[in-house]
């Protein structure tokens, strides 16, 4: 039951548990698409945010601050507990899951095909 728990409601488990993580995974993942922008010479513009993992970073960035006002306004126990059902985790928490998995794919694909251009 608890890994059920873990798959449905992870990111905000995570959050309950560690206040930043979203920020940090975001970080990560809007770092590393950066890294990448700057190795294969791409333009930082306004479409540099349509790359997956710069978008899957602002979606974590976002959720963390979304988690940490719920947290507010209705108290870390009850939102890390099972006692307040969370409609919303049911839809941010598989777009969230879309959006990493869809950036670590694209980060090694691109990283694989970019291998040879030296």
């Amino acid at each position: 039951m608890e890994l059920l728990s873990w798959i449905f409601f992870g990111p905000a488990k995570l959050i309950a548990l560690l206040s930043y993580a979203g920020f940090l995974v975001g970080g990560t993942l809007l770092a590393g698409q950066a890294i990448q922008t700057l190795r294969l010479r791409g333009p930082f513009n306004r479409d540099w945010f349509r790359h997956s993992a710069a978008l899957a970073g602002i979606v974590w960035i976002i959720f963390n601050l979304y988690e940490l006002q719920v947290g507010a306004v209705f108290g870390a126990q009850q939102v890390s507990g099972i006692g307040l059902f969370r409609i919303d985790l049911i839809v941010i928490t598989p777009i969230l899951y879309v959006l990493t998995a869809a950036a670590i794919f694209a980060q090694i694909h691109r990283g694989v095909g970019a291998g040879g251009k030296g």
